[in-house]
C-alpha cells in the first residue's frame, strides 16, 4: 500500500521507496543490439549526461529479446543509472512512446498515492545532489563493475519540502541544465572555430 506524503519540514527525511515505485531496466537478452527496422527505442547509459540531460538524439532503434512486457516511459518518470560508477538520475520531461530503458537503469515511477504531492523532477535533483551521491558510493557493490542494487536506493533518504518549495528548486534545476548545455554549444563552437584556424594556418606555410 503506497504511503500518502503529507506536506513535511525540510528537516522530515523518508524513504525514497515510500514515495516511488523502482523497476529494473527491460532484461534484454545479451547485448542490445541496432536493429534498422526496429519498433522499440531504448535509453542507456550513455545517452545520459553527468548532470542528467537525457538525449534522445541516438537512442539505439532495437526489438524487445525477452519475455517480460517493455515498461513504456511516461511523463514524470525517472531514470537511475545503477551501474558503472555513475549514479546519475533523469527526469522524464516529456511523453516517449514506444520507449524503455537499459537493465543498467532503474525506472522510478511516483506513486499514485503521492501525485500531487511530489515533484519527481525534483527528486530527480536531489538524488543527483553530493549528500545523497556519497551514500550511493558509499553503499556502491561489485568487484568488476560497481553498481548500486534495488534495495539500497529504495532505501536512499530523501527530504520532502512544501510542494512550492520542490516547484521552485525543480525550477532552478531544470534551467541549470538548460544554462550547461547552452554553455557547452558555446565551447564546442568555439574550439572547432580554433582548429580551422589552425589548419588554415598549417595550409598557407
Amino acid at each position: 500500500m503506497p504511503t500518502v506524503v503529507k506536506n513535511s519540514s525540510p528537516e522530515h527525511q523518508i524513504a525514497l521507496s515510500e514515495v516511488v515505485s523502482i523497476q529494473a531496466g527491460y532484461p534484454f537478452r545479451g547485448a542490445i543490439t541496432k536493429v534498422a527496422n526496429g519498433y522499440v527505442r531504448v535509453v542507456q547509459a550513455k545517452d545520459i549526461s553527468d548532470l542528467g540531460e537525457l538525449s534522445t538524439e541516438n537512442l539505439i532503434t532495437t526489438e524487445l529479446t525477452g519475455k517480460r512486457k517493455a515498461d513504456w516511459l511516461q511523463q514524470g518518470d525517472i531514470l537511475f543509472i545503477a551501474k558503472g560508477g555513475r549514479y546519475i538520475a533523469s527526469y522524464i520531461a516529456d511523453e516517449m512512446p514506444q520507449v524503455t530503458l537499459a537493465p543498467s537503469l532503474f525506472l522510478l515511477r511516483v506513486n499514485s498515492a503521492c501525485k500531487g504531492r511530489v515533484n519527481p523532477e525534483f527528486l530527480t535533483w536531489q538524488l543527483n545532489q553530493s549528500p545523497v551521491q556519497r551514500y550511493f558510493r558509499n553503499s556502491a557493490e561489485g568487484s568488476h563493475q560497481v553498481n548500486i542494487r534495488k534495495p539500497v536506493l529504495a532505501e536512499t533518504a530523501v527530504t520532502l519540502p512544501d510542494l512550492t518549495t520542490q516547484n521552485t528548486i525543480a525550477k532552478l534545476y531544470r534551467a541549470s541544465i538548460k544554462e550547461n548545455a547552452l554553455l557547452q554549444r558555446l565551447i564546442v563552437n568555439r574550439q572547432q572555430q580554433l582548429s580551422i584556424i589552425a589548419n588554415d594556418l598549417i595550409a598557407k606555410a
